[in-house]
């Protein structure tokens, strides 16, 4: 579909080079990076997919539950989400260097959620209440949480901050390892406890 789309945009480019022939109009396509972007943009579809079961199946091995599996595998792409829209509101287009961004955070977004919800599962054995659990396994863990997500934005965020040629190049870079960054500490301390609250149970494989 990406390859008949890129055609069917040639295709209106020669058109209107002939509509224009008359008065001398001619061009050349100096530089075509429409295709090689959108492989791009694929790979690291594809990447995130597999991301997924990677992180599903470590989840199951560890934690012998497949509800945990499925609470982190929920983290992933709710972490995605906003960050694909803090991209648009940002005028950032999917680029190089984004979308090397977000092959690099695939496996950052859910380390958040997968510290909450093995604290939460602790207390669970405990034989707390998955409400009591929720809440004091996200509050005894959460300054942990905090430490590991705030360990990756001090690393990029001075990148956003530089000037020049460089800076310019990496702002997107950075920028965007940050806001998904934050977005997985977010889902970490809101939605993997309210899965947990509602539906986390001890299961032993």
């Amino acid at each position: 579909a990406h390859v008949k789309a890129h055609v069917e945009r040639l295709v209106e480019v020669g058109r209107i080079a002939q509509q224009l022939a008359d008065t001398g109009f001619d061009y050349t396509i100096a530089m075509d990076q429409a295709l090689y972007t959108l492989y791009s943009a694929n790979a690291v579809m594809f990447d995130m997919a597999l991301a997924v079961m990677i992180v599903g199946a470590v989840m199951l091995l560890f934690l012998h539950s497949l509800r945990s599996s499925f609470f982190v595998l929920v983290a992933l792409p709710s972490a995605m989400i906003p960050t694909f829209i803090a991209m648009y509101a940002l005028g950032f287009s999917l680029n190089l260097m984004t979308l090397m961004a977000l092959s690099l955070v695939v496996g950052i977004l859910v380390d958040d959620s997968i510290v909450v919800l093995e604290n939460i599962y602790r207390h669970l054995e405990m034989g707390k209440t998955k409400y009591s659990a929720a809440l004091d396994g996200r509050n005894e863990i959460g300054f942990t949480a905090m430490a590991i997500t705030l360990v990756d934005v001090v690393v990029f965020l001075p990148l956003a901050l530089s000037g020049g040629l460089i800076g310019n190049i990496l702002r997107e870079f950075s920028l965007v390892v940050v806001i998904s960054t934050l977005m997985s500490l977010v889902v970490a301390f809101t939605l993997t406890p309210l899965l947990a609250s509602r539906w986390g149970k001890l299961e032993h494989l």
